[in-house]
């Protein structure tokens, strides 16, 4: 019985001991977002405090002292078994139930302290990150979390700048055809157009229109002799586009001096379109 008195504080000091005190608080630092007034963040962290404890399912305290405790109880019933066998065997029974008892509580708080830490430190992981989790969804600074801000959309592309449409190319209208006499075609193959010939103008006929080159230019007329107007480039028929002034002139000539060598076996064509204007009255001097 002394050595029962002996060992009782040893006894409470352990199972005290076991008992450790967890922490019912985040381990975490969270700061407030950038502008958030401080009264606003405090009744966040009050809420997210609460519901990381629901999250647990029971007080962290709680848990930790039923570990302490179950451990104790299993220790001094299996201590008391083994101790009360082991007296019998000596003539001492009830000594070795007690000695036994009081050692299988020494040793069940220690593993029941033993599993309150394990149990401690989980439930504070799952605490912190439930608690983090609340916090951040409130905006707020956690670590290891860093708020990215949503891109903004696009802005709406500014439409093109209205630019005036180029004004067309202009030049003055070339000097008037003048003959005495509608002028001749004569119709060349290579080429596939009229081309006249016996005037000083060089003037083509495609069986549409008039066209009529004068320094560099080409200029369209529905007749020989105008009303003329300048034809861009963009706008020229195709024939202008395969051949320069000098080919037309050197085709034209060409089959001039074909027609001229066989003028009663010449099979080619020629056009002379009708007369319009005033002929030209010459004044003898």
């Amino acid at each position: 019985m002394q050595q029962m008195q002996r060992l009782m504080p040893l006894l409470l000091g352990a199972l005290l001991g076991g008992c450790a005190s967890l922490p019912m608080g985040p381990s975490v630092n969270v700061l407030p977002a950038q502008g958030k007034p401080f009264e606003t963040f405090r009744t966040e962290d009050a809420t997210c405090r609460q519901w990381a404890e629901q999250r647990l399912g029971m007080p962290a305290q709680e848990g930790s002292e039923n570990n302490v405790a179950t451990g104790a109880v299993a220790g001094t019933a299996i201590g008391a078994g083994l101790g009360a066998a082991v007296g019998s065997a000596s003539g001492h029974a009830g000594a070795g139930a007690l000695i036994g008892a009081a050692s299988g509580l020494f040793v069940g708080s220690a593993v029941g302290s033993s599993a309150d830490q394990v149990y401690g430190s989980e439930a504070q992981r799952r605490y912190d990150n439930a608690y983090v989790q609340c916090m951040y969804s409130y905006g707020n600074q956690v670590p290891g979390y860093r708020r990215v801000a949503a891109p903004a959309p696009p802005a709406a592309a500014a439409p093109p700048p209205v630019t005036a449409a180029p004004a067309p190319e202009s030049y003055p209208p070339p000097p008037e055809v003048y003959v005495d006499d509608a002028p001749q075609f004569i119709y060349a193959p290579s080429l596939g157009m009229y081309v006249a010939v016996g005037v000083p103008y060089d003037l083509v006929y495609t069986g549409n229109d008039y066209f009529y080159f004068y320094r560099g230019r080409w200029y369209r007329g529905p007749y020989y002799n105008g009303p003329w107007a300048f034809v861009p480039r963009r706008s020229y028929p195709s024939f202008l586009y395969r051949y320069r002034i000098n080919a037309i002139r050197r085709y034209r000539d060409a089959e001039f001096r074909r027609y001229e060598r066989d003028r009663e076996h010449y099979d080619g064509r020629f056009l002379r379109p009708e007369f319009r204007g005033e002929r030209r009255v010459m004044e003898r001097r």
